[in-house]
């Protein structure tokens, strides 16, 4: 049986940032041209150009109060519009239901091919609004750069795409060119593939072909996204010309697409073909592809390979290893952490392909804080950023372009953040922002940690009981607090580092018994917070305590070095005098190393845990801390050593310093 012909929309996600919202309702604009290619929107004719790949235009007709709806979304893009906005705007003095706004958004939808739950263009945001999430620019404007939202500048990417442009060049010379673009989930891998595509048409003659894999539970269609991407040429401004090619040198490929057959054409085909196996439709598609590109240089795009069918990979293999001139280029994304887990043959293809150097790997890595600085200031190179900013989104996000737009919107929504004339705005001193992970990744990340094994979930919940001043965790300790056997417990860390799946590898740790243990930490800070909080409440409190027992029993002979460490735990754990015990020996060690005022800190955190103590137990810790924040206080001279109503009352008299 023969893969029958699938049809899906493109859809590819567009980064997009909320703009601090206004109580005013701004005028709709009424000159220029708004630009979210392919479409351009005509405000002075009031009407939609939606453009094809060689420079031809088709004119689509809005009726005009979806026309005006969607240019105010345009005109506002980047941020949301709620709905009483959007019929104040287009209805003013007039009362409207809100279901003929939804059915105009509908209308809309439908010109754009836009899905609604996998929106490019218009993002319903439930019960609040709509937000136009594609980025737009101003043709009239002496900057082709995106204008709204302000967010869209690819920065850190310059080496990658210069690498594609290379390859790009090789393959207008008839050398065909496979390309595999790797990263993790939200390091860019489409937003770079979007502008290479962007650069690549503007600067030569060149057909595109773009096909998305999709996820399936079930049995996955053979060769979807190259049938998608072949679709996509044949409807297009050429289509008649490839359609002709098809016919003649791939017709088992043709017949996929009955609705571009008349029906006698269609059954000749279907007889032609009878019998037909999956080696003919390979040398078929090659040829095919060989006179298809040597008309003119084909893109060929195949996104979300981590779901690839066998068949497709075998494509790309075949591809690759051909020996007539074609003018192909081929770029793949993919995730190698999904690829790894399933045990995907995709793997294997690639690696046989870079061992015979018959394609490239372009393996996308975090940003740097600069690059994250160059984002935030946008598109203007003087714009200013405030001072810390991108060291925090850095911290939190490790680099990841998704996790830092994440958290720009989550900071925005919140008020800790805001754009004015261009350029950021922190509303709230730095120090006092508390980062937290958005809604939107803890599902993404909870999807990933799902699809591991029970005891790897396990493995991971016990690895993020990270405690004061410690990413790394060791082996040995982690092990210990979860009942498992260090050996394991190891195996199955290695695994999941050697698959780049949450975890990597760090330097050993040898104990004060000699022992010498693996360590490892997260790719990424959120990754810990969330397989910390899968946690119960109950557990954590036991799992906290008994890393602290451990600790206890087996870090006697550098106890000043991990008191911290082993103070941070007992509290967590819910064991308040054993915490206020190892707070007074970090205490004393950060007295001797940093000085008085990290040392005063760590007591003054002592003794908001005094509080948590039975009334027998308090006075008597209470005391102690005072007259040890008393003698540092009078030996740097800190004003804090006045006395106090409480300190009087505790002492029975005036607090005297030694």
């Amino acid at each position: 049986m023969l893969p029958a012909e699938g049809v899906r929309s493109r859809l590819r996600g567009a980064t997009s940032s909320h703009n601090a919202t206004t109580n005013a309702f701004p005028r709709i604009s009424r000159t220029g041209i708004k630009e979210f290619p392919p479409f351009r929107l005509d405000t002075a004719n009031q009407c939609l150009w939606r453009s094809g790949d060689h420079g031809d235009e088709e004119r689509i007709l809005l009726k005009p109060k979806a026309f005006a709806i969607l240019l105010y979304l345009v005109d506002h893009a980047g941020r949301l519009v709620t709905q009483q906005e959007l019929l104040e705007a287009v209805w003013p003095d007039t009362f409207v239901q809100p279901e003929v706004l939804k059915r105009h958004i509908f209308d809309i939808r439908d010109v754009l091919g836009d899905d609604p739950k996998k929106p490019i263009y218009i993002e319903t945001l439930p019960r609040r609004g709509y937000q136009f999430i594609a980025a737009v620019r101003d043709a009239a404007s002496a900057d082709p750069a995106p204008q709204i939202p302000a967010q869209t500048k690819l920065v850190g990417r310059e080496r990658a795409l210069g690498e594609l442009g290379v390859y790009l060049g090789r393959a207008f010379g008839g050398q065909r060119q496979i390309v595999f673009v790797t990263g993790e989930p939200g390091i860019g891998k489409t937003t770079l593939v979007d502008e290479f595509q962007r650069q690549a048409t503007t600067g030569g003659s060149i057909r595109i072909a773009r096909g998305q894999c999709v996820e399936g539970y079930g049995s996955k269609e053979a060769y979807y996204p190259v049938l998608e991407a072949l679709g996509n040429l044949c409807r297009g401004p050429e289509g008649d010309s490839v359609v002709q090619i098809l016919a003649a040198q791939a017709p088992t490929w043709l017949v996929q697409f009955p609705a571009l057959l008349k029906r006698q054409q269609g059954e000749t085909l279907q007889r032609e073909i009878q019998g037909a196996t999956r080696q003919r439709m390979l040398r078929e598609i090659g040829e095919a592809l060989e006179t298809i590109t040597s008309e003119k240089p084909l893109l060929l795009v195949l996104e979300d390979l981590h779901w690839v069918d066998p068949s497709t990979v075998d494509l790309i293999s075949a591809l690759s290893r051909g020996r007539g001139t074609a003018k192909l280029m081929v770029v793949a994304t993919y995730r190698p952490v999904d690829v790894a887990l399933a045990n995907h043959p995709l793997n294997a293809v690639k690696q046989d392909l870079l061992v015979h150097q018959l394609c490239h790997e372009l393996a996308l890595e975090p940003l740097g804080e600069k690059d994250i600085a160059a984002y935030l200031a946008g598109q203007s190179s003087d714009a200013s950023v405030p001072k810390g900013l991108a060291a925090l989104l850095h911290r939190h996000s490790e680099g990841n372009p998704l996790f830092m737009v994440a958290a720009l919107e989550h900071m925005t929504q919140r008020g800790l953040i805001s754009r004015e004339n261009g350029e950021c705005k922190l509303n709230l001193p730095l120090e006092e922002i508390d980062l937290e992970v958005p809604e939107s990744l803890r599902q993404l990340i909870e999807l990933q940690i799902d699809r591991l094994s029970t005891e790897e979930q396990r493995v991971l919940e016990v690895a993020s009981l990270e405690s004061v001043g410690r990413s790394r965790f060791a082996v040995v300790p982690r092990a210990a607090a979860g009942d498992l056997e260090p050996e394991a417990f190891e195996d199955v860390c290695e695994t999941l580092s050697r698959r780049h799946c949450i975890l990597c590898s760090a330097r050993s740790e040898q104990f004060p018994d000699g022992t010498v243990s693996a360590c490892y930490e997260f790719v990424h800070a959120l990754y810990r917070e969330v397989c910390y909080q899968r946690i119960a409440p109950e557990r954590r409190v036991k799992l906290h305590r008994q890393l602290g027992e451990w600790g206890e029993a087996n870090l006697l002979e550098r106890v000043d070095e991990d008191a911290a460490w082993l103070a941070g735990h007992f509290e967590q754990g819910r064991d308040w005098p054993r915490a206020i015990k190892y707070l007074h020996l970090a205490a004393d060690s950060a007295g001797r190393l940093f000085g008085p005022r990290q040392a005063a800190g760590i007591l003054e955190h002592a003794l908001d845990l005094v509080n948590r103590l039975p009334d027998a137990e308090r006075a008597e810790h209470e005391i102690k801390i005072l007259e040890r924040l008393g003698t540092i206080c009078n030996a740097s001279l800190d004003s804090r050593a006045v006395e106090t109503p409480e300190t009087v009352a505790l002492m029975g008299g005036p607090l005297r310093l030694s």
